[in-house]
């Protein structure tokens, strides 16, 4: 997302640069985790000099970060189907080490399927050439709540059995995702939108009617996990 790390223009240019030579992915990953650490090292020194509470740096893993400088230790950690199977060991392992450990960034969408795809939720969007900003659904896909719900219960049991100390849902509303309900289902973008509730176009909800959104099934299943 920060440009100087990689070479590119934009975030997307520098994904493509980055994924598109295998041959290279290995030392390219290598060489971005020594620039990474590097510029972290400085900005922990520098933040510490003001302020003094607990530091941490939300990552990917392939990131490769040095945790030395920090409290906390912070994985953006997505379970799809390639690693479904080892998910729950790999949090565990995680979960063994020296410092606290939180998990951000951890979601999926209220369609049927999304929690196989990962990271790669967003996939079915279209977007406007210029702005950027979302249109519709690139296809007809199934609303899902209850499988949207399933999935964050889910990893909120996996994160509170194998010692996980801090879990934040990615994420409680998603602007310029509106839930459309009648007319083209394509156009309804709350069903790609990875929030626990639904954004309400004009209108104000009825489970709260002083807010402009309505409780998704996730909304139910994330405050019965955090209540207990």
């Amino acid at each position: 997302m920060t440009a100087a790390f990689l070479p590119g223009e934009s975030p997307e240019g520098r994904v493509e640069q980055l994924m598109g030579q295998p041959e290279q992915r290995a030392e390219a990953i290598r060489e971005l985790g020594v620039r990474i650490n590097a510029f972290l090292r400085d900005a922990a020194a520098t933040v510490r000099e003001r302020f003094r509470g607990k530091l941490t740096f939300a990552s990917i893993q392939f990131e490769q970060v040095d945790w030395t400088p920090f409290d906390i230790v912070t994985f953006e950690l997505i379970r799809s189907a390639e690693v479904a199977d080892r998910f729950r060991d790999a949090v565990r392992t995680l979960a063994q080490g020296p410092k606290p450990l939180a998990i951000t960034g951890f979601g999926t969408a209220a369609y049927r399927g999304p929690g196989d795809r990962g990271g790669r939720v967003l996939e079915v969007v279209e977007h406007d050439p210029q702005t950027k900003a979302p249109v519709r659904l690139n296809g007809v896909y199934e609303r899902d709540e209850a499988g949207q719900a399933a999935y964050l219960s889910e990893l909120l049991e996996i994160f509170h059995t194998e010692g996980v100390d801090s879990a934040f849902v990615f994420l409680f509303a998603l602007p310029g995702y509106p839930h459309r309900p009648d007319g083209d289902p394509r156009d309804d973008l709350d069903r790609a939108g990875l929030r626990i509730v639904k954004l309400l176009e004009g209108r104000r909800g009825q489970t709260y009617p002083d807010m402009e959104w309505e409780p998704k099934a996730a909304f139910a299943a994330v405050a019965q996990r955090y209540r207990r």
